[in-house]
């Protein structure tokens, strides 16, 4: 496995690089739906669809065990930056993960909706792409509703050890282990929540 190194980035960084990043992908393919995976990957797919003018939708995707990890936020919170890095960035953490192959998938009924309508190029973006596993059923669930799409799927940062399950058609950073806003770590995570919940309600009513 490739060295994996470890960084910070601000929610207004991300925001501004994810910008750039959809006009280079736009440059070469312009889908007309944007899913993205829940939750993390809201603060991803928002800069990015307002580059590409089309609707945005999600999927959300958990492990099992991820029950046991929100019960643990709290303490999460108060493990010193550094060390949570450090395991992210482990080899372990890969192959803990590689034996985690099942996932949750709940499709809200407003992707039902847009099912119905005729989108051709659909893009599936994802904070990070580690295993591949959620990629790979998240895809797959997708290709059951939208059978006659193109697919492509975007992550924003890229682990090589993931092209073991999965090709992920455009990715930003490569071999990076990023804390964003979306961790609990980090002091914008609570806004970034309010801003996510709020999406989905207003996502829900319009449906």
């Amino acid at each position: 496995m490739e060295k994996v190194i470890t960084c910070s980035m601000s929610r207004e960084d991300v925001e501004k690089d994810c910008i750039e990043w959809a006009k280079e992908i736009a440059s070469v393919y312009q889908p007309d739906l944007l899913i993205f995976i829940a939750k993390s990957g809201f603060l991803f797919a928002k800069p990015m669809v307002s580059v590409f003018g089309c609707q945005m939708a999600e999927i959300a995707a958990s492990r099992p065990q991820s029950a046991a990890k929100d019960r643990a936020g709290g303490i999460i919170r108060h493990i010193p930056e550094k060390i949570i890095l450090t395991i992210l960035s482990s080899p372990f953490m890969y192959w803990f993960h590689e034996h985690k192959r099942e996932r949750k998938l709940k499709v809200p009924g407003r992707l039902v909706q847009e099912a119905e309508r005729p989108h051709h190029k659909i893009l599936l973006v994802d904070d990070s792409v580690d295993t591949g596993w959620t990629i790979f059923h998240v895809k797959k669930i997708i290709r059951t509703y939208f059978p006659k799409a193109e697919v492509k799927t975007a992550g924003y940062a890229l682990i090589e050890y993931s092209r073991k399950r999965v090709e992920v058609d455009f990715y930003r950073h490569k071999n990076k282990v990023i804390l964003t806003a979306t961790s609990r770590k980090s002091k914008q995570y609570d806004g970034f929540i309010r801003d996510y919940e709020e999406w989905e309600k207003g996502n829900e009513e319009a449906g």
